[in-house]
């Protein structure tokens, strides 16, 4: 069974967040043992939820204007940063690219 079937047969769901973290819902059905098996097993999780041939991610670089932030977020493919920017600020110069610490 993946990682992923065993929250769902506990009655929950589960996202990745930035910085390899993980948001689990809803919280009243997270037992003790639960929580200790999602500790256990985040890596598996973390995998499944964003497997690492895929070009999506959670952190992109958008420079604006000339200025350069970072947007985190969803895990998101690189047209799909650029539409949420460009839809952000539209009358903007946006550039989408990798971030990179």
């Amino acid at each position: 069974m993946a990682a992923i079937d065993y929250l769902h047969n506990h009655g929950l769901q589960v996202e990745p967040l930035p910085g390899d973290q993980l948001s689990v819902w809803p919280a009243d059905l997270i037992t003790p043992e639960v929580r200790l098996w999602i500790r256990d097993h985040k890596h598996d999780l973390l995998s499944e939820l964003v497997p690492a041939n895929d070009d999506r991610r959670m952190t992109w670089r958008v420079v604006r204007n000339g200025q350069g932030i970072t947007m985190l977020g969803r895990p998101m493919s690189y047209e799909q940063a650029l539409e949420s920017a460009k839809a952000r600020w539209p009358n903007d110069s946006i550039i989408v690219e990798e971030y990179r610490e």
